[in-house]
C-alpha cells in the first residue's frame, strides 16, 4: 500500500492530503485565530470591486456544489506525531491525526481567501446551501521550525501579489512563538494588535520580519517596495533557511538585542539637554527605532555569519554566539553600572540628527557602523560615544 503521506528528504518533512468535513475544517481555523477573528499575516479579504465580486462568484458557485483546490496548512510536531503520520494509511487516520495537533502550532499557509469565502458560503444567511461538505487539506509536518520555514519559503515564492513581510509573518509564526518561549524577555505585538511599545523587550511581530531579512542579507538596507528587491530578500532567506543552524542563531540575535534593550532602558538623558527636537530622549528610545534595531541585527549577522556577497559560513557558530554574547553583556553591565553618561545622549542625537537626503538609510548605516564597533571593542569602551561616530 502506497503511503499516504509523502516524504520530503531535503529538509525531513512530510506532506500529506487528505479531507475534513468542511465545518471541523472552520472550527479548526476559528479555534487557532479566535484571538484575531481572522487569519493573521494572510492577505486579507479583497476589497476592490473585483475582488468582491469574483469572491461572491466564489461563494455563490461553493453553495451551488464547487470544489475548491486544497488549503495548505503547517505544523512543527513532536517525534510521536511525526512518526505516526508516517504510519498513516486512510483518510480516516489523517483525521484523526489532525485532531493530535495542538492548535495552536497549526499555521495556514496558504488559503485565506478560499477559508473566507467557504465560511461566508456555510454560515451566511442565505439557507439555499448544497455545498460540497468536505475540504482537501495539505498538511506539511516538520519536527523543527528551521525545515517548515525552508519548505514553506520555497513553495510560497511564486506568490507575488502576497507582501513579503505578510508571507514571512504567517510562515515565522511558529518562529515567533518559539521565540517568545526561548527569551522570556522578549514580547511580540501580532500584526493586528493595537498595543504600542511601551517598555523594553516589545516589538512587533512585522518588526522582527525586519530584522530576519536583515539578518539573512547581512546588511542594513532592506528596502521592499520594488519587486527585485523583495526577490532578493526571499533569495536570501530561503538560502539561510536551507541550514539548521540559522534560525537558532537568529534567535541568539534576538536574545542579544533584548539584553541591550533592557540595559539602555534603565538610562535617560540629563533634562537639562532635551529639547523638542531631541530625538532620543530616554533608553527605550534607541529600539524603537527602526534602524537601530535592524542595525543591529545586520551587524551581528556579519559578525556571525561573514560578510553579505559570500556563502553563509557556519563554521564555528557556537563560539562566535558565546562571544558575541559576551561582548553584548559587556556593554550591557557597562550602561547599567556606569555613574556618567555611559550613552552619550548628546552626540547620538547630535549624529542623527545630521542632514541627509535620505534619512532613513543614512540611519540604518549609522546604528549598523555603531554596533559592529560595539561588537568588536566591547571591552575597551569608555563610553559609546566613538560607536556614535564610527560612522562619519
Amino acid at each position: 500500500m502506497s503511503k499516504f503521506f509523502l516524504s520530503d528528504k531535503r529538509v525531513n518533512c512530510l506532506s500529506g492530503i487528505g479531507q475534513l468535513e468542511v465545518k471541523e475544517y472552520l472550527s479548526l481555523v476559528n479555534d487557532v485565530y479566535k484571538d484575531n477573528g481572522g487569519i493573521p499575516g494572510q492577505r486579507a479579504p479583497l476589497k476592490t470591486k473585483t475582488g468582491i465580486s469574483i469572491r461572491q462568484r466564489m461563494i455563490e458557485d461553493l453553495r451551488e456544489g464547487a470544489i475548491l483546490p486544497p488549503v495548505v496548512l503547517g505544523a512543527v510536531v513532536s517525534e510521536a506525531i511525526f512518526d505516526k503520520a508516517q504510519n498513516c494509511k486512510d483518510n480516516r487516520e489523517f483525521a484523526e491525526l489532525i485532531r493530535l495537533i495542538d492548535r495552536s502550532d497549526l499555521s495556514i499557509i496558504d488559503g485565506m481567501q478560499r477559508t473566507t469565502a467557504l465560511d461566508l458560503a456555510v454560515n451566511g444567511e442565505d439557507q439555499k446551501k448544497n455545498y460540497c461538505d468536505v475540504i482537501r487539506v495539505d498538511l506539511w509536518l516538520a519536527k523543527s521550525i528551521d525545515s517548515l520555514v525552508y519548505r514553506m519559503l520555497v513553495l510560497n515564492t511564486g506568490q507575488v501579489p502576497w507582501d513579503i513581510k505578510r508571507q514571512l509573518e504567517t510562515i515565522y509564526k511558529q518562529v515567533l512563538l518559539t521565540l517568545e518561549k526561548a527569551v522570556p524577555s522578549i514580547d511580540v505585538f501580532n500584526i493586528d494588535d493595537t498595543e504600542r511599545r511601551s517598555a523594553a523587550g516589545q516589538y512587533r511581530s512585522t518588526r522582527i520580519v525586519e530584522l530576519f531579512l536583515a539578518f539573512t542579507s547581512r546588511k542594513p538596507h532592506i528596502e521592499l517596495k520594488e519587486q527585485v528587491a523583495e526577490d532578493f530578500a526571499r533569495m536570501e532567506a530561503t538560502e539561510a533557511t536551507a541550514n539548521q543552524n540559522a534560525l537558532p542563531a537568529f534567535i541568539e540575535t534576538m536574545k542579544m538585542l533584548a539584553m541591550l534593550d533592557a540595559a539602555f532602558a534603565t538610562t535617560i538623558m540629563s533634562a537639562e539637554y532635551v529639547d523638542l527636537n531631541t530625538r532620543f530622549k530616554e533608553g527605550r528610545d534607541i529600539f524603537t527605532s527602526a534602524p537601530a534595531s535592524i542595525g543591529f541585527s545586520a551587524a551581528a549577522a556579519q559578525f556571525l555569519l561573514g560578510m553579505p556577497g559570500y556563502k553563509f559560513d557556519f563554521e564555528n557558530l557556537p563560539e562566535k554566539i558565546y562571544k558575541l554574547e559576551n561582548n553584548v553583556r559587556i556593554v550591557s553591565e557597562k550602561i547599567k553600572n556606569s555613574d556618567t553618561d555611559f550613552v552619550d545622549y548628546l552626540t547620538l542625537n547630535q549624529k542623527v540628527s545630521a542632514k541627509s537626503g535620505r534619512i532613513g538609510e543614512y540611519e540604518r548605516e549609522f546604528f549598523f557602523r555603531a554596533f559592529a564597533h560595539m561588537f568588536a571593542h566591547a571591552e575597551n569602551l569608555e563610553n559609546l560615544t566613538p560607536c556614535w561616530f564610527a560612522y562619519k
